[in-house]
């Protein structure tokens, strides 16, 4: 796909990242699920580049970094917005812990894109410094709460910002790469501009336009989203020739033995060490863990970005839904589970696993039509942007096929 015009490439990028924070936003939200916009722009770049060789590993690397951002808190900084003597204070808050998030995402987009050029010791000693990092920001600055963009008063919050921050740039000073800095550079910039603006949407919106249906905390994400996408589309676009893959041979498939090994070791460290680390910042270590045993297995790195994400919106549903024996529940959520690992273990493709972890999220976002539950309009007008959204980047997606093809036909592959 890397002769596809730039207009192509930012819409697709856009809309697939809009589409996944809306998802985020609807299924689970924290770290878990922030991995799904980070995983599909994974996917998107991957078919963007025309790397297949490693996709997987690029997909489970960009759903590890956009994760870790997920362990901020805003919902009183949407508070302390709402108010026009904290609002500039709050947006501020947003733009700091925005660029937080787009810088990480980014360094772990671009390590993925050249891992090759690094140790697999070299980048486990990277995301270790970054731990310690995120544990020292936190400790001195967050946790004393010097710069607090929260209720100091009323139930405060636990932030994160800080240690987010130190930790990235402490793990870009000790790998001294130039790729991954770059995307960090442009994911703080996109993350910054894009929660920044989408947030200040939501004081305005409430004034101008109180009964929009779609909601304004809803626009606040598809807003972050796309500019992140955005952000990160464009510095692939700069670096395109340097990271476009000529080969195009498809990942092999494993064994069910093994993709089952692979797929629970993901799903425990992206879901239980994620959310019981007796620590702030859990899923920082969780994260860590996971993407140095990514480095060391393509199974693992697949069933991290599609298997682990789509158990997320499994749990999601077992945890809300009141409609169904809690058994007959626990069943369906493993028997899901299951059948994605047994698709993603047959000779994962980009394309296919791309629209799989798509329509699966949306599918998931149609718990809030069930039983007992009577939607109103802003619930129904969210799940129809996200068909309208899937179903764009799935045509974009599959219209875009045929020059990866006819380039692969001439490579004589």
């Amino acid at each position: 796909m890397t002769a596809r015009p730039l207009w192509y490439w930012c819409l697709l990028g856009s809309l697939t990242m809009s589409l996944g924070w809306g998802l985020r936003g609807s299924i689970g939200g924290g770290s878990l699920g922030a991995m799904i916009p980070g995983a599909m722009i994974g996917l998107v770049l991957c078919l963007l580049l025309g790397r297949v060789t490693d996709s997987g590993r690029i997909a489970a690397f960009a759903a590890i970094g956009v994760g870790f951002g997920g362990q901020e808190t805003y919902g009183q900084t949407v508070g302390l917005s709402l108010h026009p003597e904290t609002f500039w204070w709050a947006i501020l808050g947003f733009t700091i812990k925005g660029s937080a998030w787009g810088m990480l995402g980014g360094s772990f987009i671009g390590i993925a894109l050249q891992q090759g050029r690094y140790s697999k010791r070299r980048l486990i000693a990277g995301f270790a410094i970054m731990a310690l990092g995120t544990w020292i920001g936190w400790r001195f600055l967050n946790h004393p709460k010097l710069i607090y963009f929260s209720n100091s008063i009323d139930r405060p919050r636990e932030e994160l910002w800080a240690g987010l921050w130190l930790g990235g740039l402490l793990m870009l000073a000790w790998l001294r790469a130039r790729v991954p800095s770059l995307f960090a550079l442009y994911g703080a910039a996109g993350g910054g501009i894009g929660f920044g603006f989408g947030a200040s949407l939501q004081p305005w919106g409430r004034t101008v336009w109180p009964s929009m249906s779609l909601g304004w905390w809803k626009s606040m994400e598809l807003t972050f989203g796309a500019l992140l996408g955005l952000s990160l589309v464009l510095c692939s676009w700069r670096l395109r020739h340097e990271l476009a893959a000529a080969e195009a041979n498809p990942a092999r498939g494993t064994t069910l033995t093994r993709a089952f090994a692979a797929a629970a070791v993901a799903i425990a460290l992206a879901i239980t060490a994620g959310r019981y680390l007796p620590v702030r910042f859990d899923y920082t270590l969780a994260g860590g863990v996971l993407a140095s045993l990514v480095l060391f297995s393509e199974s693992i790195a697949w069933h991290t970005a599609i298997t682990a994400t789509s158990a997320a919106f499994a749990w999601d549903f077992l945890r809300y839904q009141s409609f169904a024996p809690r058994p007959i529940a626990w069943a369906a959520v493993a028997a899901t589970t299951i059948a994605v690992a047994m698709i993603v273990a047959r000779r994962p493709r980009v394309h296919s696993m791309f629209y799989l972890l798509t329509w699966t999220a949306v599918a998931s976002a149609f718990r809030y039509l069930l039983p007992p539950t009577t939607a109103g309009r802003e619930p129904v007008t969210m799940l129809i942007v996200f068909v309208l959204f899937a179903l764009a980047i799935t045509l974009m997606a599959e219209g875009g096929k045929r020059p990866l093809l006819k380039a692969s036909a001439r490579q004589g592959e």
